[in-house]
């Protein structure tokens, strides 16, 4: 290495070593990137609650976790297929009823509040269930990404969009 590269590098590492000592003391949620801190932490309580609830199947839990103004976008361009809370629960009725069992597993890649009261969930979902068709039984495997939208009401979180 050159001696005017040298003195440029050295001063730039030292210079660096602070940021980065910082970026490595930050406590991190165990098996996410997601920082440690208490409202985090009620956050993915909430989820892996309602992560347990599906695996359940357990309708009124889920439907107990949905804000009453809950509404889904379907992520499509028409909103014929859009639903709100009621149609929440004809969703969630009709998938059960097809379904004998499911495994889901939530990565957590990301939270971000918009607001105090607001918590917007970023997840990898690796799920897979067991199907009643008119061919009998099947298992199925579906991997997606999906955002989770959280309202603190009153003293609880609740899902107005994503489940």
């Amino acid at each position: 290495m050159s001696m005017s590269i040298r003195c440029c590098v050295i001063p730039l590492i030292l210079a660096l070593s602070p940021l980065g000592a910082g970026c490595a003391s930050q406590k991190l949620i165990p098996g996410t990137r997601i920082k440690d801190d208490p409202q985090n932490r009620e956050i993915i309580k909430v989820v892996e609650d309602y992560r347990r609830a599906i695996e359940g199947r357990e309708i009124s839990r889920l439907m107990a976790m949905a804000h009453p103004h809950y509404y889904e976008h379907s992520g499509t361009p028409t909103g014929s297929d859009d639903y709100g809370y009621k149609g929440l629960l004809k969703v969630i009725r009709k998938r059960m009823k097809q379904t004998l069992s499911v495994r889901c597993s939530l990565k957590y890649m990301r939270i971000h509040w918009p607001a105090k009261n607001q918590a917007e969930v970023e997840v990898y979902i690796s799920a897979s269930f067991q199907l009643k068709t008119q061919e009998g039984e099947r298992w199925h495997r579906m991997t997606d990404y999906n955002k989770l939208v959280l309202v603190k009401d009153k003293d609880r979180w609740l899902f107005i969009r994503g489940m």
